[in-house]
């Protein structure tokens, strides 16, 4: 009767079972983290390169140059003819601004399309906003 008393007492494997039992919600929640990052970084990658749009235009680049920068910008990650561009109006107003925006919901790339809604296992969808945008106010020419 001992001997069996001893053998249930002893704890062979106890860790193994543990590890078991967090192993799978410990790769949900890296995985989770993997996938929110690689968004996150995109979309502020092609932030960027519409604020950089929106910057040059806000110095009278012209719609093509703007579409071609921002291009450039996201690595080529968004077409040129994929930008949209409110340019400044001439004369320059004092309120006004250039506007580039991207909608993702729309580009070509579907890789762009999928990053902007997370699937994490147990957690409901996040959807990020579709349209990225940069804004600059216009500068007058001459810098006056």
């Amino acid at each position: 009767m001992q001997r069996i008393i001893r053998r249930a007492k002893r704890e062979d494997g106890a860790a193994a079972v543990e590890f078991a039992l967090i192993a799978g919600v410990l790769a949900m929640l890296i995985f989770g983290m993997l996938q929110f990052g690689l968004a996150f970084f995109e979309v502020q990658n092609l932030r960027a390169a519409t604020r950089e749009g929106a910057r040059i235009g806000a110095v009278g680049a012209t719609t093509t140059e703007i579409q071609q920068r921002v291009s450039d910008a996201s690595y080529n990650a968004i077409p040129p003819a994929e930008v949209q561009v409110a340019t400044c109006p001439d004369p320059v107003l004092p309120s006004s601004t250039v506007r580039v925006w991207i909608d993702v919901a729309t580009t070509s790339d579907a890789r762009l399309q999928d990053i902007m809604s997370l699937d994490i296992p147990f957690i409901p969808t996040i959807s990020l906003s579709p349209t990225i945008e940069g804004e600059f106010r216009c500068e007058k020419p001459g810098g006056v």
